[in-house]
């Protein structure tokens, strides 16, 4: 897999790349790519080949699609040219001359963008909270209907408990730095939140506010409605299991009823 890691005798607020860090404390595009392969082949008999990634930051996911079946074609689309371009050079750029034609970077907003149609597409990592009005989220679940293929995957995940509700801080030492996860309190009026990653090193120094998000928190029975307006049939929802600790062990199962744990994950996938 193509990615940048960080080395715990190098690494300094001064000479850390915030995506390198991210990728080496937040996203497990792994998961995600198994995921949506075991789901989708299990709903729909065979395996998919084409991939949109929206809000695709560095493009890992679109990199690793192309490079586990000779087949797959994969369009990474974000509004933002800087994580684009680090991912070409990181992740695209690395690719063998068989799989880079087969990944398509676009600049562009998601409810504007035009790309061909595809069998899955993903919005992952809470990213598509920045739609804080109902009429734009559905205006983008209609736009995601309607670029999938007829028995296409629309795939997201999200969080919610208490806990998401809430100011808090937590740390969690990672190989070389500590990541931070730090949000304010929810405004319960409007479902507004602010949230920050920050990152601190061995050194002493620290990276604030590496990446901030100011987002909505949508509630899952919330998006099913959505997407249920937007067309599509049917919606599963996939939900984490924890371990021994209460915490979240990366195992996801369908299920209809989940207690409302302090803090929870899960995967909502919508079928046209």
């Amino acid at each position: 897999m193509p990615t940048t890691r960080t080395k715990k005798e190098k690494v300094t607020a001064a000479t850390a790349n915030r995506y390198a860090l991210y990728e080496a404390s937040v996203y497990d595009p792994d998961a995600d790519h198994d995921f949506l392969i075991d789901t989708y082949k299990e709903k729909r008999g065979c395996r998919p080949l084409l991939l949109r990634e929206d809000f695709a930051g560095t493009s890992l996911l679109s990199a690793m699609w192309v490079q586990r079946h000779r087949d797959s074609q994969a369009w990474a689309v974000d509004l933002d040219p800087e994580p684009l371009a680090w991912g070409k050079e990181q992740h695209l750029d690395n690719l063998n001359p068989q799989e880079q034609p087969r990944v398509t970077q676009v600049e562009a907003n998601v409810l504007e963008v035009e790309t061909p149609e595809v069998d899955v597409l993903t919005a992952f990592n809470f990213s598509y909270w920045c739609f804080k009005d109902r009429v734009l989220m559905l205006d983008y679940f209609k736009k995601v209907h309607a670029i999938l293929k007829d028995d296409g995957m629309f795939a997201i995940d999200l969080m919610g408990g208490p806990s998401s509700q809430s100011e808090c801080e937590e740390e969690r030492e990672e190989d070389g730095f500590d990541y931070v996860w730090e949000q304010e309190n929810m405004c319960a009026i409007t479902n507004d939140i602010k949230c920050y990653i920050h990152y601190k090193f061995n050194d002493g120094t620290k990276l604030e506010k590496a990446f901030t998000y100011d987002w909505r928190l949508w509630s899952l029975s919330e998006l099913r409605d959505i997407m249920a307006d937007a067309g599509f049939k049917s919606t599963d929802t996939y939900w984490e299991g924890t371990d021994e600790d209460g915490e979240g062990d990366g195992n996801y199962t369908l299920e209809t009823a989940a207690e409302n744990e302090e803090s929870w994950v899960a995967y909502l996938v919508a079928w046209k």
